[in-house]
């Protein structure tokens, strides 16, 4: 069986939503393609294939009546750079002015028309046959020829569209004009209703592709933040090489006020480092030797020498870019929905406008067919279903955008969908809500001979060499406290236990109940072992001295700055948040209750996370998960939409539906926040889409809506879509702004 691989393509000619689902019908009718979506906003499409050829493809959606090239899925493209889309602008605006040039004198010549009616019949068919000369070339120039030529190939491969509806509408108001014109029938003649027609189409889709440029703003901003070149050490010289061609292990040297070129580690310097545009956090960051740096982050001052970990598309902007390409390209539901709607709409909407003719025509009366007439090109050019095939994917796109812009990466449209029905948050505790950082909290000696500092300065001593948190915690306790630290002679670390040492040919030992236990060290203090807690929720490490218990160190996992102000929002939206985690029952509490959380399951093995999570989505709780370890995965996979940070274990970011860059917990706050935000608007945009072909379809058919305000109240729909998306863009600022605020209240408060 052949392995699946993906296809990018780029499609020309779509339209509407009705477009969408036809190039979608033609994908999967090539043999072996697995899954195949199709993106209106980006005018893009994806295909899952198996032995299947992207020539195939590209012949299966010429078949369709559209025409498509293979794009390279080496790297995300920058929307607002792309040639294409600077291409589409340019020609779009062209088409307005040569639109403008030629409907205007059309429509001026038509009073002019008018005015002639009752005195000089001779003088007015003159005026009528410039009228009709000048749509000839207004239907032969950009406005018109790519309209009529797409809707007659539509037509000719029985598919439907937008141009399908205009092309017929202006065609049947074109053919009367001229029976008119030669017949001397004025009110046949709708010279100036197909020429404002034709001129608000191309001035709609000059707004649109504008507007559309717009929702990739943000995508455009990260893009541009990645750096083309990069300083490399080449031997014993600095040589510039493309980004593009960094490898891992390169040594690469980044001045100031210069772009990170890749995810790295510091060798060398000390800076000031910008992450805004990928975390979201607004303060800049101190980075030296030994501390990770992000690929696009800007360094501000001094200069860093770093080693690549990851370049290219692995690297953090490479991920981002790659992961917003891949939301903006999926669909929701309800598009999905909106789509195979405006898949059938455009065949219904010309036999309802057939329908409408007759239906003036069987009425009767005097001006039966000149009214019949109006009144169905009316009826094609008001119900061009453009605005439902926008309503989902132009919100989507804003919306990746700015959440890329906080640091918040969703892996595909569904997972942000899912995130705006959430009512529950499960928490995972260490690493999530706590930094995973331990610090002393309380020294007690049990020794006479022994004060604090003493203390400290012997178990940090013991400590020294250990990697374990608890012991680096007790190492930099002692460092701060200004005690003096001597490296042990021996050093041996017990994992799960401790640690035994020999400083200054003395026996140290550091650990939990069991561990002394182990080496006869009496207790019977009432100590209790690391993971046992005091009434405050405390771990207690012990600290024995040659067979002698001497003394405790309390230690807490500190909590994360924006924990509580996250548990706190989700709440204010109605959020139930739940603590779920490995640890024991006691410190467990003490986190939840410093949070304001009242619900926790302790002691839970990763199979008894995934059963809770289960277990609450029986109930009919829609869930999130948010965790970042190896334990969490299958929480993370079994819950509506998993949250996990960046930083964490990779199989955690791998079943996660979302991943935080900047690693704060109030990044959930404000994806849930920003997802429920699109969801509305979706909600919005179709309700707006359904209820407009209600009202104006039965305006149009009636005769009330003349065919001129019918194009310029499509052009109108589909404007009003986009625009109402773009809101989106700001959440992501006002989120910035609290972000910003909460970071300058911590910093004054240090």
């Amino acid at each position: 069986m052949s392995v699946p691989r993906t296809i990018d393509l780029h499609i020309h000619g779509m339209t509407c939503g009705a477009c969408v689902s036809r190039v979608e019908r033609a994908l999967r009718s090539v043999p072996d393609v697995r899954d195949a979506s199709v993106n209106l906003l980006s005018e893009s499409a994806r295909a899952v294939v198996g032995e299947s050829s992207p020539a195939a493809l590209i012949d299966a959606i010429r078949a369709a009546g559209y025409d498509a090239e293979i794009v390279s899925a080496a790297a995300p493209r920058d929307a607002a750079a792309d040639p294409r889309r600077r291409e589409l602008l340019r020609r779009s605006r062209q088409a307005v002015i040569i639109a403008a040039g030629l409907a205007l004198p059309i429509v001026a010549l038509d009073h002019v028309g008018h005015g002639l009616q009752a005195t000089h019949a001779a003088g007015e068919f003159g005026w009528r046959l410039l009228q009709g000369c000048l749509m000839v070339l207004l239907l032969a120039g950009p406005a018109g020829a790519p309209v009529l030529v797409g809707g007659l190939r539509a037509i000719a491969r029985r598919s439907g569209h937008m141009d399908v509806l205009i092309s017929l509408g202006v065609g049947v108001a074109f053919v009367s004009s001229v029976y008119g014109t030669f017949a001397l029938r004025p009110e046949f003649i709708h010279f100036h209703a197909a020429a404002v027609i034709l001129l608000l189409v191309a001035v709609g889709r000059w707004l649109e592709a504008g507007a559309r440029g717009q929702t990739s703003e943000a995508v455009a901003a990260l893009a541009r933040r990645a750096p083309r070149e990069a300083l490399v050490r080449r031997g014993s010289e600095l040589a510039t090489v493309p980004a593009g061609e960094l490898r891992a292990g390169d040594e690469i040297t980044v001045p100031p006020h210069h772009a990170i070129p890749a995810d790295g580690v510091v060798l060398e310097g000390t800076a000031e480092v910008d992450e805004s545009l990928l975390t979201g956090e607004p303060l800049p960051a101190r980075r030296g030797p030994g501390d990770a740096v992000r690929g696009g982050a800007l360094v501000q001052d001094g200069t860093l020498v770093l080693r690549a970990t990851r370049t290219g598309a692995s690297a953090t902007i490479g991920r981002i870019l790659r992961l917003v390409d891949e939301v903006q390209a999926g669909r929701t539901e309800l598009q999905r929905l909106a789509d195979r709607v405006a898949g059938v709409m455009t065949p219904i909407i010309v036999l309802v406008a057939a329908g409408v003719f007759a239906s003036w025509l069987m009425i009767g009366g005097r001006g039966a067919l000149a009214g019949a007439t109006r009144a169905a090109v009316a009826t094609l050019v008001v119900a061009c279903p453009c605005a439902m095939g926008l309503a989902t994917p132009t919100a989507i796109a804003v919306a990746a955008g700015a959440a890329a812009l906080r640091g918040i990466l969703a892996r595909d449209a569904a997972a942000l969908e899912a995130l705006g029905r959430v009512d529950t948050v499960v928490w995972d505790k260490t690493g999530t809500l706590t930094a995973g950082r331990m610090s002393v909290a309380e020294v007690e000696s049990l020794d006479a001979a022994f004060s604090t500092t003493e203390l400290v300065s012997l178990a940090g001593s013991a400590e020294l060499f250990s990697s374990h948190p608890i012991g680096r915690a007790i190492v930099e306790a002692a460092r701060r406290g200004g005690a003096t630290l001597r490296e042990p002679d021996r050093f041996e670390s017990l994992p799960g236990a401790g640690v035994v040492a020999e400083v200054d040919g003395r026996r140290v030992i550091v650990g939990g109940r069991r561990l002394m236990e182990l080496h006869g060290v009496e207790v019977n203090t009432g100590a209790r072992r690391p993971g046992e807690q005091s009434v405050a929720g405390q771990s207690v490490a012990l600290v024995a001295l040659d067979g002698r218990l001497v003394g405790l160190v309390m230690l807490r996992d500190e909590l994360r700055p924006s924990a509580a102000e996250a548990v706190r929002r989700l709440a204010e939206q109605g959020i139930r948040s739940v603590l779920l985690t490995g640890d024991a029952r006691a410190p467990a509490e003490a986190t939840a209750a410093r949070l304001g959380i009242s619900e926790v399951r302790a002691e839970a093995s990763p199979f008894d996370k995934v059963e809770f999570v289960r277990s609450l989505r029986a109930q009919g709780r829609r869930v999130a998960m948010v965790g970042d370890g190896i334990n969490d995965a299958a929480a993370l996979a079994a819950a509506d939409v998993g949250v996990a940070f960046a930083t964490g274990a990779d199989v955690a970011v791998e079943a996660a539906g979302l991943n935080l860059v900047g690693s704060t917990p109030h990044l959930v706050a404000d994806a849930v926040a920003l997802a429920r935000a699109t969801t509305r608007v979706i909600r919005q945009n179709l309700a707006w889409a359904f209820g407009y072909n209600a009202v104006m379809v039965p305006l149009a058919a009636t005769g009330t809506l003349p065919p001129a305000l019918a194009a310029g109240a499509m052009m109108a729909s589909s404007l009003t879509v986009v625009l109402n998306a773009l809101r989106l863009r700001r959440i992501g600022l006002r989120q910035a702004r609290r972000a910003a605020g909460a970071a300058v209240t911590m910093g004054g408060g240090a």
